[in-house]
């Protein structure tokens, strides 16, 4: 914990920029922009790529259309790489970061960009509205993702889904398509860099040192290094030298971007771990970027996804990954909070099935918990993530208190729960953006939480915390995805409907009635049984950056929704019902892994959050 006492800490934003640098820093037309300190704000100040950094991609040889690649396939017998980064009609948001980290990450590799402009006819290009006869619509093609089609225009393979790059991936994906039309390929010789890469990651050798050749290569992987060990500063300062060393090398210019924050690898997209073979069939065996099923047992699981986290684990503890700023860019420094929590707490629970990694686990754990304790990480003008931010070091604080309580721990727990409590509305609820009852149960659940960890509860706050969520219930126990001031009655059509559009959500709220006891374990296994029988509207919203249907679905809430099931399913005290719900919910968290063993619902929310989020969901 910080020595500095909670009662000197401040709260204002300019020191809250100074030490979280918000989301890096912030450029806007060449300056620094800041955000008041006065009220809530929802700009969204992003950084943008500077002169070198807009190089990333264009070391390929790209067609800027696809009627124009289709006439020089024919000419040449070459069949077509078609990267797709977005569709036109789709309410997809961050398409210029997604763009930005597949041309920052498997666009900029030497041997991949030789595959593609010697064997390839490579093309970046926006399908039509109709799909461009390849059927690539809104929710059934989820950018980005890549085409290969021949010479005679029909397609050979396609690709989407796509949030975790892997060199050895793309580079098997696209040989063994010219295989199989009888290519012959050259050997593929992978640069000193990768072979030093792709190692295991606890055995990498920090190239920076006597003797050192101070190449773009060997500068990006010492930076990788340093980042890896939590020392992004360190990681930017050795990105931003091999940046400057060769203005034509696609590395340099992958460099650039690591080191303003924006690159793939610095989000946690691109990765190069060592995968098993059978991941390399990813995309043809399985959705995507997805593991094929069943290559990762339950422990191997874990390991990798700890060992991702402790290595993209800043050395204040915080894990700033996530670009989620629906409610401005304000709201950025609440959501590392949040997340940061999460992954505290996903830490927590796999501490003692990994005795192997405990010291290195809790040595993480505990700077986690002293991020979020510290109050300058927080902006408390913020309106639209504070909820989250509270919500969840409030879990994380009451279940360090439960495994090595103490005094100073006790006081953080305090202080959290009356934070929480204090930004409840009059009415009742909490609010995230606006207000909604899943948000309410979330506070509820957190605030039983600390409660079971010894902090004292404002009871009234729960009494009109309580009424607010039942106030917004249907009779058969579905929920609208805003709260009203005044009670609500639904039609029967209405309330069916409602079963289908609530399915993620029920069970966390039955899951708050029931904890505070206003609800009873009837009510709470018909909310899980709706949300398995309903999953499908649900995985829907997969890895898709916003809403994807009137239901209001969203990839952003899939992980929230799955990991608030499994804490419903494990508060079902019927062992017969419990065990087949988590026989289940098990069954549909196997299939979601990455190639490399972590998990991800949403590119803004980041791969962090959804690992961290899937270890909680899984037994």
């Amino acid at each position: 914990m910080p020595n500095v006492s909670k009662k000197t800490r401040t709260r204002s934003w300019a020191n809250l920029s100074i030490a979280m640098g918000c989301i890096g820093i912030v450029f806007v037309s060449g300056g620094l922009c800041s955000v008041s300190d006065a009220q809530n704000s929802t700009r969204k100040l992003r950084v943008k790529p500077n002169a070198v950094s807009i190089k990333v991609g264009t070391a390929v040889h790209w067609v800027d259309s696809l009627d124009e690649a289709k006439a020089k396939s024919k000419e040449s017998g070459k069949p077509i790489f078609w990267y797709v980064s977005t569709l036109p009609s789709t309410f997809m948001d961050r398409k210029t970061e997604i763009d930005r980290y597949m041309l920052g990450g498997p666009f900029s590799w030497p041997p991949i960009i030789d595959l593609l402009n010697k064997y390839f006819v490579p093309v970046r290009a926006i399908p039509d509205r109709n799909g461009s006869g390849f059927g690539l619509k809104p929710y059934q093609f989820v950018e980005p993702g890549f085409l290969m089609i021949g010479s005679d225009g029909k397609l050979l393979s396609k690709v989407d889904h796509v949030s975790t790059f892997h060199y050895q991936w793309l580079t098997k994906l696209l040989v063994d398509q010219l295989k199989l039309l009888k290519v012959d390929v050259e050997s593929i010789e992978q640069p000193e860099f990768f072979a030093e890469f792709s190692g295991n990651q606890d055995e990498w050798v920090d190239p920076y040192g006597d003797g050192f050749e101070e190449s773009v290569s060997n500068l990006l992987l010492s930076g990788m290094i340093a980042f890896r060990r939590g020392d992004h500063e360190l990681a930017k300062k050795r990105w931003t030298l091999a940046a400057g060393l060769d203005p034509t090398s696609p590395l340099a210019w992958k460099a650039s971007l690591e080191a303003q924050g924006i690159g793939p690898f610095y989000r946690g997209f691109e990765t190069f771990r060592e995968i098993p073979d059978e991941a390399l069939a990813a995309g043809t065996k399985s959705i995507g970027s997805a593991a094929p099923e069943s290559i990762y047992s339950n422990t191997e699981l874990l390991t990798r996804s700890v060992k991702f986290l402790l290595g993209m684990q800043r050395s204040d503890g915080a894990f700033v990954d996530s670009d989620y700023d629906f409610g401005g860019t304000d709201s950025l420094p609440n959501v590392y909070v949040a997340v940061t929590a999460l992954c505290g707490m996903a830490l927590q629970k796999a501490n003692s099935q990994l005795p192997e990694m405990e010291k290195e686990i809790s040595a993480a754990i505990e700077k986690a918990i002293d991020f979020v304790s510290d109050n300058k990480n927080i902006n408390p003008a913020d309106r639209d993530e504070i909820l989250w931010a509270h919500s969840f070091r409030l879990r994380l604080l009451a279940r360090a208190m439960k495994t090595v309580p103490n005094a100073r721990l006790k006081a953080e727990l305090a202080e959290a729960t009356s934070d929480l409590e204090n930004i409840q509305l009059k009415t009742g609820n909490w609010y995230h953006e606006y207000n909604n009852p899943f948000v309410t149960a979330t506070a509820l659940c957190a605030l039983y939480e600390a409660k079971m960890a010894g902090s004292k509860i404002d009871e009234s706050k729960i009494t009109r915390g309580l009424a607010s969520l039942m106030q917004d219930r249907a009779e058969n126990g579905s929920y609208p995805y805003y709260s009203a001031r005044r009670p609500q009655v639904f039609s029967a059509a209405k309330q069916k409907q409602m079963l289908l559009a609530s399915a993620g959500r029920m069970p966390i709220c039955e899951l708050a009635l029931v904890r505070w006891e206003k609800k009873g374990q009837k009510e709470l296994v018909a909310a899980v049984k709706n949300s398995l029988d309903n999953h499908k509207h649900l995985a829907v919203a997969y890895k898709y950056d916003n809403h994807t249907s009137n239901m209001a679905y969203g990839g952003f809430f899939f992980w929230y929704d799955m990991r608030g099931r499994s804490e419903a399913i494990r508060a079902i005290s019927d062992e017969t019902i419990q065990m087949e719900f988590r026989r289940m919910q098990q069954t549909l968290v196997r299939k979601l892994p990455e190639i490399d063993g972590c998990f991800i619902d949403s590119h803004e929310l980041g791969r962090c959050y959804g690992t961290a989020m899937a270890l909680l969901s899984m037994d």
